[in-house]
């Protein structure tokens, strides 16, 4: 997902440079999609929200124990980000690639989402499987960036032996457009991005439903600079820290009850030490700002958004999805 071009290479800062440069000014400055239905928008009053800017508040509140100390900055290119040294973290749907991290000084953090190329329905098809559509027409596009979705569904549809018919569009905007002006019964794109269409684009969202197969793997995750591990810690504890809680069923409603508690594992959760990345108290601030992973899915992805996407193998390891994170204890 997201055809940004990579050819940087920042400089590799010391060890604790970067979180000292962060806590010196005093709040995290986070590059984030300027238009990203999901993942990156501004509200009515020009507040960012989206799966993408609460995962960069989680950093702030691990950091510095407080949410609101975050700044963001639209980006469009990783060459964006090499050039602005005060961008500490990209978060803009990356996927994980050798081709973005191994040539230069960028890394990336723990996935926070399992995306692939997938399918959107028509929901009175009643079609449960990318196999039903056998034969019938589905849109998709030429502009994925390092994904051809064109190609994804060639192999799909050759290796089933199944009947491809395409309606390709220039534009990923247009195939969508296609397909909610009846064009054709289907749209295939990164799954995030049949999320996207759904959330900004269709007139009626209800009339359309996600497929929750995926034909290929797109490990989204934060982009960094390498050269500050104290930095990366605290990026990774952050995240892990959201993905226990869900599994220990602490939510932003519960937690002082949950604190209370006697049982094992959530005195480990919440008598988290802090370090020199994470604040005091780290882990019950991050899920009081933000909910735990599964309230931050399910508000900008999930089923209290437009979108009603599958997690699929975004659901924890308990619930069938490979979502896991080393316990925090």
């Amino acid at each position: 997902m997201c055809a940004l071009v990579l050819v940087c290479a920042a400089s590799a800062a010391q060890a604790g440079d970067r979180l000292d440069a962060i806590k010196g000014r005093g709040y995290l400055v986070c590059g984030v999609g300027a238009h990203v239905p999901g993942f990156s928008t501004r509200d009515a009053g020009g507040a960012w929200q989206g799966f993408d800017v609460d995962i960069c508040k989680a950093i702030a509140a691990g950091i510095f124990g407080d949410a609101t100390k975050l700044r963001f900055k639209p980006i469009d290119t990783l060459v964006n980000f090499a050039s602005d040294k005060e961008i500490d973290l990209v978060l803009r749907g990356l996927t994980w690639t050798s081709g973005r991290e191994l040539p230069g000084d960028l890394r990336f953090g723990p996935i926070i989402l399992y995306d692939g190329q997938g399918f959107l329905v028509r929901k009175k098809l009643n079609i449960s499987s990318p196999d039903a559509l056998s034969g019938r027409p589905i849109c998709t596009s030429l502009d994925a960036g390092f994904t051809d979705f064109l190609r994804g569904l060639r192999v799909y549809f050759d290796n089933r032996k199944l009947v491809l018919k395409t309606v390709v569009k220039d534009r990923r905007a247009d195939a969508a457009e296609a397909l909610f002006a009846g064009g054709c019964d289907a749209m295939s794109a990164d799954t995030t991005e049949l999320a996207e269409a759904l959330i900004e684009k269709a007139p009626h969202p209800e009339d359309f439903v996600i497929l929750p197969q995926q034909i290929t793997k797109e490990p989204l995750a934060p982009l960094l600079r390498k050269g500050d591990e104290q930095f990366f810690d605290a990026v990774r504890w952050s995240i892990f820290a959201l993905i226990d809680a869900e599994e220990l069923g602490i939510t932003a409603a519960n937690l002082e009850r949950m604190k209370a508690s006697k049982d094992p594992d959530l005195r480990y959760f919440f008598a988290a030490k802090e370090g020199p990345g994470l604040t005091a108290g780290w882990t019950a601030g991050i899920v009081k700002a933000v909910g735990n992973y599964g309230d931050i899915y399910g508000r900008n992805f999930g089923d209290r958004s437009r979108a009603k996407m599958p997690r699929g193998l975004s659901r924890l390891w308990t619930q069938g999805g490979v979502m896991y994170a080393p316990p925090i204890r």
